[in-house]
């Protein structure tokens, strides 16, 4: 066992069952799923504000959601807010999209840190948005 493995192993009460995605997660990735298989609209940029609950503030999430959305080209910002929550919005190709989502869950989920998507809602893309930054 790791000295990661060792330290939150009692957050999850030793076990390593993975946390199921929010129910408002799992709409947004089926409407990004949709997005990614059609010809149409597989490359036309998709803008999301989405707002995250749970083990959100100190444990790096606007670090790792910045270095994700960086490496995926996506554009956008994120920031912690007041009541513990953190918001952000996202733009790029609806693949791209699910990509973070998917590797933001994976990057936690051996810590045991628990967080759900409790809000996403669809915005107008920005034309002239360059890169994804952290807000402070």
């Amino acid at each position: 066992m790791g000295f990661f493995d060792k330290l939150f192993s009692g957050v999850t009460g030793g076990s390593r069952e993975p946390q199921k995605p929010s129910g408002v997660e799992l709409e947004l990735r089926r409407r990004l799923t949709v997005l990614a298989s059609d010809e149409a609209t597989q490359d036309a940029p998709q803008r999301y504000f989405l707002r995250w609950e749970g083990q959100v503030q100190s444990v790096g999430f606007r670090f790792t959601n910045t270095n994700l959305a960086q490496a995926r080209s996506l554009t956008g910002w994120v920031r912690n807010m007041e009541d513990g929550s953190v918001e952000m919005e996202i733009q790029g190709a609806p693949a791209n999209i699910l990509s973070h989502l998917e590797t933001l869950h994976a990057s936690y989920e051996r810590m045991g840190t628990r967080f759900r998507l409790v809000d996403a809602e669809a915005r107008a893309p920005l034309a002239n948005e360059d890169g994804f930054t952290p807000h402070y």
